[in-house]
């Protein structure tokens, strides 16, 4: 598994990650308390010399070290950071398991079987958070079935108890590490949603920035043309007028920004066209605007398709005239723009402007088609219409 953060793990994991290796060193460790127990269960005169007892315990504390190591591979393993675990660490980690079997049940205390048991368990539950469920169960089965083959139980409901040990040290541990991948891969996902809704509310952004600020600028660069011929010609009357009212256009832009960062900027469709017919007709360009109102559901889209078609017409084209057509058929809602700049290459409007527009269109279920038609140009929008609710 990818980690998000290089080698540590998400912040809200790492107390479930501390919880679940010191709860497996608590399972490894079961040997040590077996042997302790062993111990306090003497009673009287200690029948045996102290040496044996001795070596034994080293061999669980150096076992149960040993434990402690591979179970923190083990759980680095199951959360994605990957360790070499020591060749020798191993082989030594081993040969102390096989000591432990042969040389603790020669050591005349009780539940000497019990420490073997534990022993067994410590290495099966230090290895088993770094298995999937499958090999987890295989490798429960197997230490199963070399408990009854070394303890030598001749009791078999100590035996069952024993087995049960195993089982429950084993799978404690898996279960702790489960858990934390779990932990870890849902924080995960919930960071990778976290991105993508900002990613989507940055091209939100970008997008609105793009469909008001781009017919603004170009109403800009018109008045601002007109402002320098009429300066041009001596009429310093209707520049100043045209440059105060580049002011207030330039002023609303702040303003429509601020709304869009905001999240507040809505779009109607009088507004749209109003706005449209206005800034064509001080270009100098005739406006027609027919056909049917357009709900307000497919207000925002075809308003998208309006100002491109009016910005890119503004800036490519030599047109004088441009209808606007709207109709309902057929659950759609027909958008249709024409102009007779045709004649100028550009006012094709084919850019990345409508490659952009057509598929926000055609995410919404729309489709946008730009084409000639002798003299004419033709921009066609088709959005679905809004499901009326029912009565």
């Amino acid at each position: 598994m990818t980690r998000v953060l290089g080698d540590r793990p998400l912040p809200g994991a790492e107390k479930f990650e501390t919880f679940a290796r010191w709860c497996t060193y608590s399972a490894v460790a079961l040997p040590i308390t077996t042997f302790l127990g062993s111990a306090l269960l003497v009673r009287g005169p200690i029948a045996v010399a102290p040496l044996p007892q001795a070596v034994v315990f080293g061999l669980v504390l150096a076992l149960t070290g040993g434990s402690i190591v591979v179970s923190r591979w083990s759980i680095d393993s199951a959360i994605g950071v990957e360790r070499a675990l020591p060749v020798g660490v191993v082989a030594g980690w081993s040969l102390l398991l096989v000591a432990i079997v042969v040389a603790a049940p020669s050591v005349p205390l009780p539940g000497m079987q019990l420490t073997v048991v534990a022993a067994v368990a410590s290495v099966a539950a230090s290895l088993v958070p770094a298995l999937g469920a499958g090999r987890a169960a295989l490798l429960n089965a197997v230490a199963l079935v070399a408990t009854v083959l070394l303890a030598g139980f001749s009791d078999i409901p100590a035996l069952v108890a024993a087995l049960i040990v195993i089982s429950f040290a084993l799978w404690a541990s898996w279960s702790n590490a489960w858990m934390l991948r779990v932990l870890i891969e849902l924080q995960a996902a919930h960071e990778d949603r976290a991105t993508l809704a900002l990613a989507e509310e940055r091209l939100r952004i970008s997008r609105d920035l793009h469909d008001v600020l781009g017919q603004t600028l170009a109403t800009i660069a018109v008045k601002s043309s007109l402002a320098s011929e009429l300066v041009d010609r001596g009429h310093s009357e209707r520049a100043a007028a045209e440059i105060a009212a580049i002011r207030r256009i330039a002023e609303q832009a702040g303003t429509e920004a601020r709304r869009v960062v905001r999240g507040e900027h809505r779009t109607t469709w009088h507004d749209e066209v109003a706005g449209a017919r206005s800034l064509l007709e001080s270009a100098g360009i005739g406006c027609t605007v027919i056909g049917d109102p357009v709900p307000e559901g497919c207000a925002e889209p075809l308003g998208w398709v309006v100002r491109e078609a009016v910005t890119n017409l503004l800036r490519h084209s030599a047109a004088t005239q441009v209808t606007i057509a709207s109709s309902h058929g057929d659950g759609k809602v027909l958008l249709t723009i024409t102009n007779d700049g045709v004649a100028d290459r550009r006012s094709t409007g084919a850019g990345s402007g409508l490659d952009s527009l057509s598929k926000r269109l055609g995410a919404l279920g729309g489709r946008l088609t730009p084409q000639r038609d002798g003299t004419w140009f033709v921009l066609d929008a088709e959005v679905p219409a809004p499901q009326e609710e029912p009565a």
